[in-house]
């Protein structure tokens, strides 16, 4: 089971801003140099404008970048900020990081529009470049988020472009399979705490990502927006969230469940991961569930049909992915309360034996997969054949729940 780690604004900025750790897992921060020696900073751009690294006193903006062990994982962390007041969110800022021997494997950006591109062979050195742009915040104590992801009604601190990131090794995952499943996955939020990695709920076999945010910014009546956006690969899609089909993927499975307005939903499925992002999020409730179903839709066209007085066929068109592959059918009808006949085959139709001669059924029929049994589709088994129509036996049509 993945292990679940919170980012809170708080932690970032003191890990960012070298500052005394913030609990007794954090060794102590060292600046990055300009390149020369691996780990550095190999560049900054402003748009294509190059930014002196190391910043000065007397420069427009601020960079700061760093390195840390947290937990087992070995982090490169970045700051860029502005002394000037001038920085907005449709700025485009790229900073590339040389990590050494060290595999850039996962980032985490309070950015938006987000890429990031990763080089160097197995033996190292790496680099990992980041285009960006800031994100707006609302955040701070008291009245923002704690580290459990707590949040008060309104933001006391409101930041109208704010930008940095950390990238890490996924040093914190034991299982040897899924670290090299979860390389390459990149989230970037602008939200006062979040969880990461996705975690997947074994309840609804669901992938789920936490958010939390004040609900009002400072000034107590403007709702803040909040987003996420996450690139994850297509391996761990398909170890981590059961998704063994990620092309049937839709915005249905990244879906948020609890707390927020009509927020929107993109994905866009390429040959080696799925980017997803969601924007709109608001905070009435402060703390938010991206919920994603990736089990099958229902069959549809369910119709059920008696050939004999033992038999019925249950004719239906296959169930539509969303993520999972479909693996077979599941059919299972019941006569009064107690007498239940179940069959299932890998496509359309299902024969259904042993029923009571005279006696209805009503039916069920659910696709399985991965990421378990899909939606339900309903409709009855008449008790007797209705006759020849055509030469055709009739049938009853589905119902819809």
């Amino acid at each position: 089971m993945l292990t679940r780690r919170v980012l809170t604004l708080a932690v970032l900025v003191f890990v960012l801003a070298a500052a005394p750790a913030a609990s007794a897992d954090i060794i102590p921060t060292t600046p990055l140099p300009a390149c020369g020696t691996p780990p550095c900073v190999v560049s900054v751009l402003h748009g294509a404008t190059p930014l002196p690294y190391p910043s000065t006193s007397g420069d427009e903006y601020s960079i700061f970048a760093s390195t840390y062990m947290l937990a087992g994982a070995k982090y490169f962390s970045f700051l860029i900020d502005d002394r000037t007041a001038t920085m907005t969110t449709a700025d485009e800022f790229t900073i590339a990081i040389n990590t050494g021997s060290t595999y850039p494997a996962e980032t985490f950006a309070r950015g938006q529009d987000v890429v990031v591109n990763r080089s160097g062979n197995f033996l190292g050195p790496f680099t990992v470049r980041m285009t960006l742009r800031p994100v707006r915040m609302a955040y701070g104590e008291p009245g923002g988020c704690n580290s459990s992801g707590v949040c008060g009604m309104t933001a006391p601190t409101l930041d109208p472009a704010q930008l940095n990131g950390q990238i890490d090794n996924l040093g914190y995952i034991v299982d040897p399979a899924d670290k090299a499943a979860m390389r390459g996955f990149d989230l970037a939020s602008n939200t006062d705490w979040v969880s990461t990695p996705l975690q997947l709920d074994r309840a609804t076999d669901s992938i789920v990502l936490d958010v939390a945010n004040s609900h009002f910014e400072p000034d107590g009546t403007t709702v803040f927006q909040g987003a996420a956006e996450f690139r994850i690969p297509k391996a761990m899609l398909r170890r981590l969230y059961h998704v063994d089909d990620p092309p049937t993927l839709t915005a249905s499975a990244f879906r948020v469940t609890t707390g927020s307005g009509p927020a929107t939903t993109v994905v866009d499925i390429n040959p080696t991961s799925v980017h997803v992002a969601i924007s709109g999020l608001t905070f009435s409730k402060r703390r938010l569930r991206i919920h994603g179903d990736t089990r099958p839709l229902r069959p549809r066209d369910l119709r059920g049909v008696r050939i004999a007085a033992h038999r019925a066929r249950l004719r239906f068109n296959s169930s539509r992915r969303r993520g999972s592959l479909v693996r077979g059918y599941i059919a299972s009808c019941r006569s009064g309360t107690r007498l239940h006949v179940r069959a299932q085959r890998f496509r359309p139709p299902i024969r259904v034996n042993g029923l009571i001669p005279g006696r209805s059924y009503r039916c069920t029929v659910r696709a399985r997969s991965r990421a378990g049994l899909g939606r339900v589709a309903r409709t009855v088994i008449p008790g007797v054949s209705s006759g020849l129509v055509s030469g055709r036996p009739g049938g009853l049509r589905a119902s819809r729940d």
